[in-house]
C-alpha cells in the first residue's frame, strides 16, 4: 500500500499542471482518483470474499450486476429512446455471455471465479464502450442521411432495408478502436492483462497466450453487442408504417 501512496505523486503532478495552465481539471482529477481508489479497494475485498467461497451463483449475480451497470452507462447515449436501458443491457449481456459460454464449452477457460470475473469484466467494459459508440453513430448517421433513407422508403423499401447502410456504418465505426488495437498490439502497445501477468512473474509466452484469447474474446463480444444494439435500436427510429422519425 505504501507504493500506492507514493504513486500519488503522479496525480499531484497532473493537478499542478492543470492549475498552472488553467485547465480547471483539478477537482475532476482528485475526485476521479478518490473514486478509483475506493472502487478498486472495494472490488478487491469483494473478489477475495467470492474467491474464498467458490460459489458460481455469486459469480453469476456479480456478472449480472456488472452487465446492468454497463447497460445503464451505454443507454445514456440515447436519452430520447424508450426502452434504451433494456436494449443496451440485453446487447451487452448477449455479447458477454455468448463469448464466455463458448470459451467454457471449448474448455479454454475454467469455471472458476478467478477466471470468470476478470474476463467478464474486460468483456463487459469493452462491449459497453462499443455499444455507446454504436448508439451515437447510429443517430448521427440517420440524421445526416435521412434523405437517403426516406428516398429508399419512398421506393418501397422497408425500414430494415432502408437502414441497412446506416447500421453497417454505425457498427463499423464502433468497432474501429478495437480493430486498430488489434493492429498495434505487441508493437507499440502491451495490453493490460499481458503486462500484469509479466509483472506478476509469469512467463512472457504464457502471458501472450492469455492475452490473445482475451483479444479474440473482446472482438467477438464487441461485434455481437454493437450489432445487436444497432438492430434493436433502429426500430425505434421508425413508425409502424415505416416512416422515419429521428428522435
Amino acid at each position: 500500500m505504501v507504493d500506492v501512496v507514493l504513486a500519488l505523486v503522479l496525480v499531484a503532478i497532473a493537478v499542478a499542471l492543470s492549475r498552472v495552465k488553467g485547465l480547471n481539471l483539478e477537482r475532476d482529477i482528485l475526485l476521479g482518483t478518490l473514486r478509483a481508489f475506493a472502487q478498486l479497494m472495494a472490488i478487491g475485498y469483494l473478489l477475495n470474499f467470492i474467491f474464498d467461497l467458490h460459489r458460481l451463483e455469486l459469480v453469476f449475480v456479480l456478472l449480472l450486476i456488472m452487465v446492468l451497470i454497463g447497460g445503464q452507462t451505454s443507454s445514456r447515449r440515447a436519452k430520447s429512446l424508450r426502452g434504451r436501458f433494456l436494449i443496451a443491457t440485453c446487447a451487452i449481456g448477449l455479447g458477454t455471455f455468448a463469448t464466455l459460454g463458448l470459451l467454457i464449452g471449448l474448455g479454454i477457460i475454467a469455471t472458476q471465479p478467478r477466471y470468470l470475473i476478470p474476463l467478464a469484466g474486460m468483456t463487459i467494459g469493452n462491449a459497453t464502450r462499443t455499444c455507446s459508440l454504436a448508439l451515437e453513430r447510429l443517430r448521427s448517421e440517420l440524421t445526416s442521411r435521412a434523405g437517403e433513407v426516406e428516398a429508399a422508403l419512398a421506393l418501397g423499401a422497408t425500414s430494415s432495408q432502408a437502414a441497412q447502410h446506416v447500421i453497417r456504418a454505425a457498427v463499423r465505426a464502433a468497432m474501429v478502436p478495437l480493430v486498430d488495437t488489434l493492429k498495434i498490439v505487441g508493437l507499440i502497445q502491451f495490453p493490460g492483462a499481458m503486462t500484469g501477468m509479466i509483472l506478476a512473474g509469469a512467463q512472457p509466452l504464457d502471458a501472450v497466450k492469455i492475452q490473445l484469447i482475451i483479444m479474440y474474446m473482446l472482438v467477438a463480444a464487441a461485434l455481437i453487442a454493437s450489432l445487436s444494439i444497432a438492430l434493436l435500436v433502429i426500430r425505434k427510429y421508425f413508425t409502424r408504417d415505416h416512416q422515419l422519425v429521428v428522435l
